[in-house]
Parts: C-alpha cells; sequence; structure tokens
C-alpha cells in the first residue's frame, strides 16, 4: 500500500475535517470586511473607529494565539475545543447585532479573536494526527481547498441575508456556520486521531521528540524571517478588503454587503484552485512559490487607487485569490517542515498565526487613522510600500526548506537546528 494514502478507516475522519474547514471558513475570521460594511452603512461609524473595532479582534488573536497553539501541543480534547469556541463566537455575533454600541462591539471582538485563535493550531493538529506526517502536504492542501471553498459559500449567503435585512442577517450566517463547524468536529472519530503525532513528535514512529526550548524556536533563521515577513505581508494585506468594504459603504445602498460578497468570493474561488495546486507545487520549492505571493500584495495595492467603480474594485481580488491561496498553504508547509520531530508544531504555527494576527491589526487599527487623515488612495500607497519590503525581506533572507517526510540525503540540514 502506498504510505501515503490513508487507510479506509480515517477516510470518514478525513473527509470530516475537510467539511470542518469549510464550515470554519465563516467562523475562524469572524465578520471581518462585512462587520466593516455593517459599521459604516448601519451604525455610522467613521474609518477610525471601524479600524479599531477590526482590530480589536486581531490584536486579540495574536495574544491568544501561541497558548492557543501549546494548549493545542499538549491536549487531546481537540474536537471539544472547536466546540467550545464556536458556540463562543456565535454568541459574540449575536450580542453585537442587540447592543450595537462601541464598547460592546469592542469587547465582542475581543471576544471572537481570543476564541478564533484556537481555529489554525487545531485543525494543522487534527490534519497532522488523523493523515500522518507522508499524507500532510496533501491533506492540507485538501483542508485549505474547502476552507477556501467555505468562504464562498459563506460569502455568497452572508451577502444574500445582508441584502435582504439592510445587513443586520450577517450575524445570523455566521451562527448556522458555527453550528456546522460544532457538527462536523463531533463527526471526526476520536480513535482515528494520533495525538503524539498530531504535534510533530519524533520524525518516525517510536521516535521520541527532541527537546526544544522557546529559545531554541527562535534561534532558526527560517522561522524568524518567515515570522518578519508575515507580520509585514498582513499588515499590508489586512485592512486592503475592509477599506475597499468602507468604500462601498460610504454609499449607504442596499447593494453594499452584495458588493462585498462579490469581493469575497471572485478572491475565494480562485483561491479553491490555488490551494489545492499549491500542494503539488510546493514539493519543487516553498520559497520560490512563496515568492510570487509576495510580490502580487504590492500590485493589488497600488491597482486599488486607480479606480474607485465597484466593478474595477471587484476585479481586483483575482489577485487577492492567487496570493492568498499560495500563502495560506505554503506557510503551514514551511513551518512543519521546520519543526518536524520537535513535539512543538502546533505551538510554532500557533507563534506564526500570532505574527499573522499582530500584522493585521495594527494593519486595521493604523490604517483607519491613515485613511481618516489623508484618504483612501495615500492609505493603500502606505499598504504597497509594506508589502514590498516583505517581498524584498523574505527573497533575499529566507532559506529553502524540505518536507520532513522527504528521505533524501540533505534534507535534514532543513530542519530546525538545535545545537
Amino acid at each position: 500500500m502506498n504510505s501515503k494514502t490513508p487507510t479506509n478507516t480515517k477516510k470518514h475522519s478525513l473527509n470530516c475535517l475537510n467539511w470542518l474547514n469549510f464550515s470554519a471558513a465563516d467562523v475562524a475570521t469572524g465578520l471581518g470586511p462585512f462587520l466593516a460594511v455593517y459599521l459604516a452603512s448601519n451604525l455610522h461609524w467613521n474609518p477610525s473607529q471601524i479600524g479599531v473595532a477590526i482590530g480589536a479582534m486581531s490584536f486579540a488573536t495574536v495574544i491568544a494565539q501561541s497558548p492557543a497553539g501549546w494548549l493545542c501541543d499538549v491536549s487531546k480534547k481537540k474536537r471539544l475545543g472547536i466546540v467550545v469556541v464556536s458556540i463562543t463566537i456565535g454568541i459574540a455575533g449575536f450580542c453585537m447585532l442587540f447592543f450595537p454600541n462601541f464598547y460592546a462591539v469592542i469587547i465582542c471582538q475581543i471576544a471572537i479573536g481570543v476564541a478564533a485563535a484556537f481555529f489554525a493550531p487545531v485543525l494543522i493538529a487534527l490534519a497532522m494526527g488523523i493523515a500522518g506526517r507522508n499524507n500532510f502536504d496533501n491533506t492540507i492542501s485538501k483542508n485549505q481547498t474547502f476552507n477556501h471553498a467555505g468562504n464562498v459559500v459563506s460569502a455568497i449567503l452572508i451577502g444574500v441575508l445582508g441584502k435582504l435585512t439592510h445587513n443586520a442577517g450577517i450575524f445570523y450566517g455566521l451562527a448556522l456556520f458555527c453550528l456546522m463547524s460544532i457538527i462536523f468536529s463531533l463527526s471526526i472519530k476520536e480513535e482515528d486521531i494520533n495525538h503524539e503525532a498530531a504535534s510533530a513528535a519524533g520524525d518516525k514512529k517510536g521516535t521520541e521528540p527532541k527537546k526544544t526550548s522557546f529559545l531554541d524556536m527562535l534561534k532558526n533563521k527560517g522561522f524568524l524571517i518567515l515570522l518578519f515577513s508575515a507580520v509585514l505581508f498582513h499588515f499590508a494585506n489586512a485592512a486592503m478588503l475592509p477599506l475597499v468594504g468602507q468604500e462601498l459603504g460610504k454609499a449607504r445602498t442596499s447593494n453594499a454587503s452584495l458588493y462585498m460578497s462579490a469581493c469575497i468570493v471572485l478572491a475565494q474561488l480562485v483561491m479553491v484552485p490555488m490551494s489545492f495546486m499549491s500542494g503539488r507545487w510546493a514539493a519543487t520549492g516553498r520559497k520560490k512559490l512563496m515568492m510570487i505571493a509576495f510580490f502580487i500584495l504590492p500590485i493589488r495595492g497600488i491597482l486599488y487607487t486607480f479606480g474607485k467603480g465597484a466593478i474595477y474594485l471587484v476585479s481586483i481580488q483575482i489577485l487577492d485569490g492567487v496570493a492568498g491561496g499560495i500563502f495560506s498553504v505554503v506557510s503551514i508547509l514551511i513551518v512543519s517542515d521546520l519543526f518536524c520531530g520537535t513535539g512543538k508544531d502546533n505551538f510554532a504555527q500557533g507563534i506564526l498565526a500570532a505574527a499573522i494576527g499582530l500584522g493585521a491589526s495594527l494593519s486595521n487599527v493604523i490604517s483607519g487613522y491613515i485613511v481618516k487623515a489623508s484618504g483612501f488612495n495615500f492609505g493603500f500607497y502606505v499598504l504597497s510600500a509594506l508589502a514590498l519590503v516583505a517581498f524584498l525581506l523574505f527573497w533575499a533572507m529566507m532559506p529553502e526548506t524540505v518536507s520532513c517526510a522527504d528521505e533524501k540525503p540533505g534534507n535534514k540540514d532543513m530542519k530546525l537546528n538545535l545545537a
């Protein structure tokens, strides 16, 4: 039997994991740009207030992300974790709807941010724990494909609900996907999860995890460059779509949610094939594939300044789809390469997610004030400049990595060097 083919007994759990990624696509990111439309159109908040609200979730995720990754490494209650955080996010969403004042929204966004921090490490751990090291690349690729497909469906559904209810329906859409996440999580068979493998403990069956401290992790050049690059990339990326949403919401028409839905749907439709193929393309080189994602981002930011029509703004999301599809898969694979056999894979994934969240939170808060002071075009210029810096840093300093499932000579030198 091919070692990269999962046994029949685990196919059910792998399918449920795919659908969990599908349903968690909307839950794990909260309402995102739809909330920006709601706050601008329904509550008439200014860009700086909206930036603080969106950034509150991202900042809370930054704080909770590394502890979430650590807890995922040591806990055997991963399915229960998904249930708890899904319920938390659903309740917080309804609280924002029924208590629409500034402080209530900020508190709810913080609660969503803390809960959302658990999704990334838990989903990655389940992929490793069910599929194993040899099938990890393929499983993550499929998971991310379902994740982006879920974003397409949720964006369409929430966009339609927003249209029919003057944006209030977006909170009911969030609750629906929370419920789906709970169902698919509980449908995964507990006996199919190898919790030791889920933390990447040991290169092969029977080996002991290497002793790896937090200081050891921070001594790894590749990991540090990836973290700094991810902060800059998501500082440049995170605020772009919410800023587009605010531009669409300024008109205060009933079509604002539909236009935002179109932005998300187009990007996610492109991400579906990009994620699927990235798992295969990454086998020939992680770095050169990731560089494509980094190079596209500054181009996208500049293009937003060339026109303000809804159709034009929506069409640019094709570039977001290409970059996002690549980053979502390859970043996970790089971290997995670097920390294979340490038992700290989920902790490292949590640190990366924290770096992403840090960039996103800074992006939404700071860009809101920049746009309020100098306008939307200047805001996009600043974000594009930061995206260019991220590309140059990654291109000049990031080493190549190779999957630790690859037995080729010399591959061991690409792993985490624990002196």
